[in-house]
């Protein structure tokens, strides 16, 4: 299954927010399940993984996390700009920052966002493309993602 998450993954990690478990364990599990992360060379994940990677000392749950994971292309896919295809995509509801993300998701109609960004999961599916609210669960969400991916 492709997975294409947002910051949230990131963000969960950094100091003063209490939720690093919850990246490492949906990390785990997408693991388990052969998953793979469409991550754009270009676009806000990317620029805030750098910032992190630069921010954050490694030995810090970020650093470590990026370090092991997120630079492990077992597990990860870079999306190239050349492999983004927005013909006919209408983005006129989706926010400027978020672009990036339903733009691969077109290039890549087999890939879920899995996004904690309610509102964008809903302009997501609107548009015919797969998305799944995260809310911390990660079976859930990943279950839901597989149900996506079934049909």
């Amino acid at each position: 299954m492709l997975i294409l998450p947002n910051e949230w993954i990131l963000d969960y990690l950094t100091p003063g927010v209490d939720k690093h478990r919850i990246s490492e364990i949906f990390v785990e599990a997408c693991r388990q399940r052969k998953s793979s992360f469409l991550i754009r060379r270009e676009g806000n994940f990317t620029r805030k993984l750098f910032r992190y990677s630069k921010a954050y000392s490694p030995n810090l749950n970020i650093g470590r996390f990026i370090s092991l994971n997120l630079r492990d292309f077992t597990l990860v896919r870079i999306v190239e700009e050349s492999e983004i295809q927005t013909a006919g995509l209408d983005l006129a509801a989706i926010p400027l920052d978020d672009r990036y993300l339903v733009e691969t998701l077109y290039s890549f109609p087999e890939a879920v966002l899995i996004s904690t960004d309610g509102f964008l999961v809903q302009q997501v599916n609107h548009l015919n493309l797969k998305a799944v609210l995260f809310e911390d669960d990660v079976n859930a969400a990943l279950q839901a993602a597989e149900r996506l991916t079934s049909n």
